[in-house]
Order: C-alpha cells, then structure tokens, then sequence
C-alpha cells in the first residue's frame, strides 16, 4: 500500500503520549516527513471527576404515553381501528391495505385498499379460552360477499349485509395455542369510495370464550378522579380488562404505577409476565376498593434481558371507566451524566466500511493490527456493536448528521454550541444536502480530487492552519476498508456455484476464501488506522491535540460472505449493521479498568459529541451515553430498525428480526449465532412479537 511516512522525532524532544505510542507502532515506507514538535503530556490529576454528584432516576417506558403499543382485552382480545394497538395489527413499518381510521356511518372503522387484507395478532395464555370470532363489517355495495380464514383455515364464506353488522363464527381448528395468530378477509368485488377502490370498511375484530361477554369499551383511555382529587389519565381497566406491552426492560429496572377503583365493588388487580420457553410469572395480585389507590413498586430483574409479555389485568365484573393504572412506568435508577469540562474542538471521523468485530480495541485474539484506536480507547472509551441503521454508508451518514429528516442537524448544533464548523470528504456516500450546514465543506470526489486518504489528510492540515484560532467541529469521512479489496483469485470460487466439486471440498474452499478476504480486509482496517495515528500527530504538529476530543465510529460495516445462509442474496446482515465507537475526550478519563461497551447506534453520536463540547444534546434524537461509557454502565437496550427496498431489520439488544414483509420475517438470538437451525421465529413467539411491534415505529 502506498502510505506516507510517519514523522520522524528530533532529537533531544519528548513526544506526546498519543504521539510517542502511534509513531512507534506503525510501519512506514518512503522518505520521512518533517519533524513533529511535541505538546505537553496529558496529567490525570488536572482531570475534574467523570460524573456529576446526582443522577434522578429515568423513565424507560412510560406504558400511558406508550398506549397505543399495548394490545388490549376486555374478556376476549380485541383489535380494531378505534383499539390500541391497530397498527401493530394490521401493518407493518407503515405499509398495509388499511386505511387511516374514521367515522363511517357513525362506527370508526377502516377501509380496505384492495381485494383483500389480513391482521396478524399476538395471543397468551388465553388463547386456549377463545371459542368464537366476531367482526364487524360494513361493505360498499349490495351483493358484497366475503371468505374468512382464520390461521389459514376457513371460517366461512357468507354474503354481508348492508351497512355495519356484527358477525359471529366458531373459530375452526380446536384448542387455539400462545403465539400468533391471524385473520384473513378476501372480498369477490370492489368498488370506488371516494379515490380508493375498495370491498368494505372493517370495524372490530374479538376472540370470545364461552358465555356472556361484556360488550367493547367505548374509550380505553380517560381520567380518574378518587375520593376527590384531581382528575389523572389512566389506562381505563374496570374487570375483565387486560392491557399487555411485549417489552425488553434492562436488567435492573422496576414497574411502578397505581391501581385505582372510582366506585362499586373492590377490583383485582394483577401484574404478570410471561416469556418464551417459561411459564407465566405472576408478580403482583392485589384487591383494592373503591375510592382508593394502592401503589405498585416491582422489581423486573427477573426477566434476565430476554423480551416478555407484559400484562396488567383486572378481575371482576363493571363498567371499564370505574377502575384503572395511573402513572404506570418501567422505571430504572439513573445513569450518571458525564459533565466533563467542554472540550474547544472536537473531530468525529466517520469510516465507511468499518465493521466492530475486526480492530482489537483492547481485545485478545486474532484482530486486525490497531495500535492507534487501542490507544485511544485505553485512554478514552470504546464500543461495539453499534447499530448504524442501514446497509449503506449513506444511511450511515445520514444517522450521524441529521438522524430526523428535516430536523437539527449536527453542523446547526455545533454552530449553536459556538463552533466553526467544516465537512472535509473522501467519501462518496454523503448525501449533498447533509453538507450544506457546514460553515465549509469540501468532497473530493465531487471536487474532482483522488479520494484518497492521504490527500484527505493534506486538505485537513491546510483547514487546521487557517481556522484553529476558533473553536471547531471537523467532520471527516473516509471509505479505506470499504474500498473493493483485492484478494486472492480463489475468491472467485465463492460465487462458482455449478462447479462439480464434493460437499467437503467446496466447504474447505469457501472457508480458504473467507480466510484470504478477511486478511485483505485486515490489511484495510490496519491501513485506517495508520491514518489515525496521521491525525493524531498532525493535531499535535497543529499544537491543538490537548484541546481536542476526537471521536472515530464506522458508517457502515462490511459483509465478508461469512453469514452462511442468513447472507445469501440479502443486503441486512449484521456485520453490515455492526460498527465500532472510539472517543477521547481531554478532559475526561472512565472510571475503573477500560471497558469495552457493547450497544447503542449512530444517532447517539451526535449527542455525544455535543455533550463533550458542551453543547445542549437534549434536543438531539439519540441518546446520551456519555454517562454510562465513562462510569462502566450498560446502555438500556432500545430496538434499532433499519430499511434497505423492501426488506425490514431490528435489533433489540442480543435479538435480530429481519426479513421482507409480514411472512418472510426471521428471528435470531445474535448470542447463539446464525446458522439456519437457529432461527427462531415459530420457537419464540414473545421475542418475534416484541421485535415486530418495534418495527411500527420506524420512521
């Protein structure tokens, strides 16, 4: 590879310890550089402490304002545009043939855009109770007729009445079991109703058990008023009522909330969970009576990190608005904040094809050779398996720069935090609207340069010696280990699928390959960091090292054709999702031995860098996680999605859900691996479902 040379020492001059570890590490060719001055060495003792003093604790779900999330029951599961929990139901990422809800003819209802739909809905322990299915349709014609399958099985096929009517059916098949389940209506005709062509409106949809059933709540949400005091919104819960969230709470967090009964009889409440692979645990049972609140504090340490069916449920008979949950919320205690006196500059290089499993970072094994990010994250803090939310460096970009469309951007932030600002690029995944906030910008590639990294670094000397008088944020990006690598000729066996070789010796080929492509790979990743350690010394050579935070994070990260079957002709594999972290900070030092994190996306990025310069990052739609990657804490697992065409992907801390569409979706537990006899999707009805309700919120 043609490198530039690092710089030599002159002698008699003590180097600075980036620039001491970096120099003495890397491997050169060529005729040196002009010598290096050296700065002053960093001193722990000038560090202040990590942390600020207090830390209030946090809301990790707050299950009202999440109501719309929850699936919900009132004798029998209900589902319905008017119902929480509809378009969990009946879409996925947005796409379905449901229309928006609304009034017609006097009931909220849906119209169908098409021939025909379906909704795919969850069910627990009740489901061995459920006998019938009921529906309401209205159809846009006479003569309408419709079939309905029910888990694929027939229910019936009957000629609708005109207008809204309640429909009843045995459901087919026997005992119903816990998992998913589904409904399926498909029309003989179509008409127009307004712009759409559409067979009919549907309303509610309600699996019964046996006997008498309250009729449907007229609300779900309202206020509570006991023994005369304020009003308070509540999750509406007079018995038989259940409202069930499919949640992945960290390992330390607690439930708390207040049950609450108006009027009539004393109401049981119960709290339950329920997981895959284990039996329903109840956690709470409690009778409270009317005109009286009794307040729930429950510990959710059992769950052990593994996604669970959360439900709370009342017992009895009544009206839904005499009874509810006031306040619920997964709370945990909080995280400490990171306060670090701001830093003048900051850099965020952002590395195209930078996947998390290849630099050492500190680690033992058989790594990629990365003196200078080890170095960085020894003195500062690293991580790993941060989800970049895209099989793209563009998306990569994107996340990082403005993760909302049309929201704040990170250049804007910086400006306002009183930073001069500048975009220097050899990259050719950064969309050209992302740029235009920079106070200045320059792309190689659209400027005509060779998108090379050493020139990268020619262009960064010449912006640090015009603007270092102010304080700056620099955004650099670079594509080294995305660029097409160069392995040996045997790589083409890979894709030689007609050739007539044994089952053993194209597996012994294949993995050969894979072995030669990772080396090229690492030989990539060892150059990016050659280039690191460049920066580092030109900071130096600049005199603004010890005034500069520097943060270094992959874009996207790079599929070396090692996913087996879960990589076979798809974009949404997780070593394209997974990318490391490195950041240092001058002032700031973790506390203990240097940890390796695992966790978080690119959107947290941002808010990190600005906490760093001491910029406001409450507005920024990442998380902080400054406070927990300096004080050694786990970052609360969140579900990070992804899009590529059609095919969806979310990781909700060790779990992968990806796939095209409702049917094609597959789960994995990232902890066991990827092989095909590891999905999980029809074993993990819990997981499956707590990672597809994710998926709704993707924007």
């Amino acid at each position: 590879m043609n490198h530039p040379p690092p710089a030599r020492r002159r002698p008699g001059r003590a180097l600075g310890p980036w620039v001491a570890c970096a120099l003495a590490l890397l491997c050169a060719c060529g005729e040196p550089e002009p010598a290096v001055p050296d700065a002053a060495p960093i001193t722990d003792a000038a560090l202040p402490p990590p942390v600020s003093a207090s830390a209030v604790p946090e809301v990790v779900v707050d299950l009202l304002d999440r109501a719309g999330a929850a699936h919900v029951s009132r004798a029998g599961p209900i589902f319905g545009p008017a119902v929480p929990g509809w378009r969990r139901v009946a879409e996925l990422g947005g796409r379905g043939p449901w229309g928006a809800p609304r009034t017609v003819d006097g009931r909220v209802g849906s119209w169908l855009d098409g021939i025909g739909g379906s909704i795919h809905f969850p069910l627990g322990p009740e489901a061995a109770e459920m006998r019938t299915l009921e529906f309401w349709l209205r159809p846009v014609a006479r003569g309408q007729v419709v079939s309905v399958f029910f888990d694929e099985q027939s229910v019936t096929t009957t000629r609708l009445k005109s207008g809204w009517h309640r429909y009843r059916f045995p459901i087919p098949g026997g005992e119903l079991s816990a998992g998913e389940h589904s409904v399926r209506f498909w029309f003989r005709f179509t008409r127009f109703h307004g712009r759409v062509r559409t067979p009919a409106a549907l309303g509610a949809i309600r699996l019964l058990p046996p006997g008498d059933a309250p009729e449907p709540a007229p609300a779900w949400l309202g206020s509570l008023s006991v023994a005369g005091g304020d009003p308070q919104p509540a999750l509406l819960a007079g018995p038989p009522t259940a409202w069930s969230w499919y949640v992945l709470p960290p390992s330390d967090a607690r439930l708390m909330a207040r049950a609450a009964v108006v009027g009539g009889d004393p109401v049981e409440f119960v709290v339950r969970v329920e997981q895959d692979d284990a039996p329903a645990s109840e956690l709470r049972r409690i009778t409270v009576a009317a005109g009286s609140v009794a307040e729930l504090d429950i510990a959710l340490d059992g769950l052990g990190g593994r996604p669970a069916r959360l439900v709370l449920e009342t017992h009895g008979a009544g009206e839904i608005a005499r009874a509810g949950w006031l306040s619920p919320r997964i709370m945990v205690a909080g995280r400490p904040r990171a306060r670090p006196r701001p830093a003048r500059n900051i850099i965020v290089w952002a590395i195209d094809g930078l996947r998390d499993d290849r630099p050492s970072l500190g680690r033992v094994g058989q790594y990629a050779a990365t003196p200078n990010l080890d170095l960085l994250a020894a003195q500062g803090v690293a991580a790993v398996d941060l989800w970049s939310g895209g099989a793209s460096a563009t998306d990569g970009h994107r996340r990082l720069l403005q993760p909302e469309p049309d929201g704040l951007t990170l250049a804007d932030a910086m400006r306002a935090a009183g930073k001069r600002t500048g975009l220097l690029s050899a990259s050719t995944a950064i969309e050209p609207e992302l740029t235009e906030s920079f106070d200045t910008r320059l792309d190689l590639h659209r400027a005509g340069e060779p998108t090379e990294t050493r020139i990268l670094l020619r262009e960064i000397e010449s912006w640090l010696y015009v603007r270092k008088r102010d304080p700056f944020f620099l955004y650099i990006s670079s594509a080294d280990p995305r660029t097409p690598l160069r392995p040996p000729a045997g790589y083409r066996r890979l894709y030689d699928r007609a050739r007539p070789l044994r089952a053993e010796t194209r597996r012994s080929e294949r993995l050969a390959d894979i072995r030669d492509l990772r080396i090229a790979y690492d030989a990539e990743v060892s150059a990016t960091d050659y280039w690191v350690g460049q920066l580092i010394a030109l900071l130096q050579t600049q005199g603004v090292a010890e005034d500069t935070a520097l943060v270094v994070v992959g874009t996207v990260g790079q599929e070396l054709r090692e996913s087996g079957g879960l990589g076979d002709g798809h974009a949404l594999v997780p070593e394209v999702f997974r990318v490391p972290l490195v950041a240092w900070h001058p002032h700031l030092r973790p506390e203990g031995e240097p940890t390796l994190h695992r966790g978080g996306e690119l959107a947290d990025v941002g808010a990190l860098a600005l906490r760093f310069v001491g910029g406001d990052s409450d507005g920024w739609p990442g998380r902080d996680p400054t406070g927990a990657l300096f004080n050694g804490l786990p970052l609360p697992p969140r579900a990070d999605r992804a899009r590529h065409g059609n095919q969806v992907a979310v990781r909700f801390g060790p779990w992968l859900l990806r796939g095209a569409g409702v049917r094609g979706l597959e789960l994995w537990d990232l902890r066991v691996g990827l092989e095909p006899d590891h999905e999980l999707a029809t074993r993990h009805p819990i997981a499956l479902r707590t990672l597809r309700d994710s998926l709704i919120d993707a924007p």
